[in-house]
């Protein structure tokens, strides 16, 4: 099988610069590799691929887009050829067999069961990326330079959700665990060091052609696109399982958090959770009612955290756009089908007006 390979980017020059190297260095190399690039300066990009391209044989084409994860995401999957397509994100840097260990998986899959594989999440880059962890040793750009706080919070974070897992249930879960009761599953996926997995996260994700290409991201959910990926993971679980290949490897070299649209993502937090979960529920009534509750619970809890951080600027402004989303996602709850999507944005214009 052959895979190719769709990287998304606005405006991060340095994370392309350590990202790409690191798909041409695969042990196993894609087909090809498309750059849906929506940067300012798109002549950065395009630097950046002619730089590359006398060192491969593997063609790099660069596509010109207007912003929007999922908007981007889809044009590059009309555009690819082969039978799986990777989706890493612009900071993400695979290990080297990486490719090899998730196309192992797919190769093994004669009953076409598996509609999508995923690599495991590394806490260290490899050595051959010549940087350190978290983005702030030698070797890495300026632009991923980190407070303090922000290296805290990502250390504690691991230790945060495992209690969130024990003591207050993911509602994404939750409807994963009810599709996947519906679907046949490998036995096999021991031998080749693979597991299920409930939703795959998107800078991670790869997927069969033929299935995603059916589906489509869902360019609803706005130029961010927040849970975009684990909305294409349900919609997948209607027909297919996940997996994750458990010896392949990336680390998420995530430059620091932006702090200029904390109303936004504080809103987008609740809104597009409460829409996916709509979006992609069963119809049976008691499922629906259990989902619901717990999307609720997520949403105070969610909500009292922003709180208690909420100091002036991003924080504050994210703790108002959760708590008038938390109202707004009754609307979505109760939404017909046929009005899902326009209540969806209804909402959202509303709780992102100033003030």
């Amino acid at each position: 099988m052959r895979y190719s390979c769709v990287v998304v980017t606005r405006n991060r020059p340095d994370a392309l610069r350590l990202s790409l190297p690191a798909l041409l260095a695969q042990t196993r190399a894609p087909l090809e590799i498309f750059v849906v690039d929506s940067s300012d300066d798109k002549d950065a990009t395009r630097a950046i691929l002619d730089a590359l391209r006398p060192g491969t044989d593997v063609p790099l084409t660069h596509v010109e887009s207007p912003a929007g994860m999922t908007v981007q995401r889809n044009i590059g999957l009309g555009l690819i050829s082969g039978e799986v397509v990777l989706f890493p994100d612009d900071d993400s840097l695979l290990y080297p067999d990486a490719m090899a260990q998730i196309m192992r998986v797919y190769e093994r899959d004669a009953e076409g069961l598996i509609g999508g594989v995923c690599a495991a999440e590394a806490h260290e880059p490899h050595e051959s990326a010549g940087l350190r962890a978290a983005g702030s040793g030698e070797g890495a750009p300026k632009s991923y330079a980190r407070k303090r706080s922000d290296a805290l919070a990502l250390r504690i974070l691991p230790w945060r959700r495992r209690l969130e897992a024990r003591f207050l249930p993911d509602p994404f879960l939750t409807l994963a665990d009810q599709k996947y009761a519906r679907l046949a599953k490998p036995g096999w996926l021991a031998e080749e060091r693979a597991i299920l997995v409930p939703y795959m996260t998107g800078f991670r994700m790869s997927y069969r052609t033929e299935v995603i290409r059916g589906l489509r991201f869902d360019e609803g959910l706005g130029r961010y696109a927040l849970f975009e990926d684990i909305d294409a993971s349900l919609r997948v679980l209607d027909s297919h399982v996940l997996a994750a290949a458990s010896d392949a490897w990336i680390y998420h070299h995530k430059a620091p958090e932006r702090r200029d649209a904390g109303q936004a993502m504080g809103a987008m937090h609740i809104l597009n959770r409460a829409y996916v979960l709509a979006k992609d529920r069963l119809p049976e009534a008691a499922a629906w009612a259990r989902v619901c509750a717990e999307a609720r619970r997520y949403a105070r809890y969610k909500t009292w955290l922003y709180r208690l951080r909420a100091k002036p600027g991003f924080a504050r402004d994210r703790l108002r756009g959760a708590e008038r989303a938390t109202a707004g996602q009754e609307e979505i709850f109760a939404a017909p089908p046929e009005r899902l999507a326009a209540t969806y944005a209804a909402v959202k214009a509303r709780c992102l007006q100033p003030g």
